[in-house]
């Protein structure tokens, strides 16, 4: 794909409750572009469906599948291994740009129940990342950093300031590494300075190793890939590990991630005090 001026298509698998916030991401990122690329929502039920549509820029939320029985578990960690493969062979390929979304990790009432689902999903974000090459647009992080509950936000964004800043955030990721291909670097520059002007969530909690994870770049099959070069937080802290660990409510099987993660996370922070002592 060649940058120049014209439509470009940015397609997206959320929840129908999302809609209006990629709406907004669209709508704000076209105002950004001022002219120089006009984006056209277009709307997926699949992660990857049978028939190329032929999109620029792919954003997937894993909101849809936060809701799925806990038995579903394996059935949904396999059926994103199988698409994101084939996003891999087919969208990458061709040069578009895939991004999943995470989901913040904050729940409220009966939406408890969910909090191990939403940790699983969000690690398995960053493996996919890591695997696939994917982008990742890390709404937990981000939020994390800027404030989610002074956003009035939860898992959901439900509410008008969660889902303008998260517009605000996904827009602000888009234009660091995401749409490259499809419009010239001074209209992306231009698009940057002027959506940070007009962001709801400051540059202290909005960067682009915040927002994408922490990214490294290789060139494979002629094609630039990126993915996560070390598994960030997804489970919230070591004391929120230990929490959830102590937690009667989880059985063998949904410990063991758990355990997992606080081996990494403690065996991360001895390895990088050493080396933090060498240097």
């Amino acid at each position: 794909m060649t940058a120049s001026v014209g439509s470009a298509r940015l397609a997206v698998r959320c929840a129908p409750t999302e809609r209006a916030l990629w709406q907004a991401v669209t709508s704000r990122l076209n105002e950004g572009l001022g002219g120089a690329r006009s984006f056209q929502s277009v709307w997926r039920d699949d992660l990857c469906p049978a028939a190329d549509d032929g999109c620029d820029v792919l954003c997937l939320s894993m909101l849809p599948d936060l809701s799925r029985p806990r038995s579903d578990w394996p059935a949904i960690e396999a059926q994103w291994r199988l698409d994101a493969a084939a996003l891999r062979d087919r969208e990458l390929e061709r040069g578009a740009t895939v991004f999943i979304v995470t989901l913040f990790r904050y729940t409220t009432g009966e939406d408890d129940a969910l909090l191990p689902m939403l940790r699983r999903l969000n690690l398995l974000a960053a493996r996919l990342s890591q695997e696939f090459g994917l982008f990742v647009i890390d709404i937990d992080r981000i939020f994390a950093h800027a404030g989610g509950m002074e956003l009035r936000a939860d898992v959901r964004l439900a509410s008008a300031e969660a889902r303008r800043s998260a517009a605000d955030l996904i827009v602000g990721s888009l234009l660091s590494v995401g749409i490259d291909h499809v419009a010239e670097p001074a209209a992306i520059q231009a698009a940057r300075s002027w959506h940070e002007s007009h962001c709801v969530v400051g540059s202290a909690g909005h960067s682009t190793a915040a927002s994408s994870g922490q990214m490294k770049r290789s060139y494979v099959r002629g094609r630039t890939q990126t993915s996560l070069t070390q598994s960030h937080d997804v489970y919230g802290g070591i004391r929120s590990v230990l929490r959830d660990l102590c937690a009667a409510r989880l059985g063998l099987r949904w410990r063991m991630p758990l355990l997992f993660a606080l081996w990494r996370m403690a065996s991360g922070r001895v390895i990088g005090g050493i080396g933090r002592q060498r240097i």
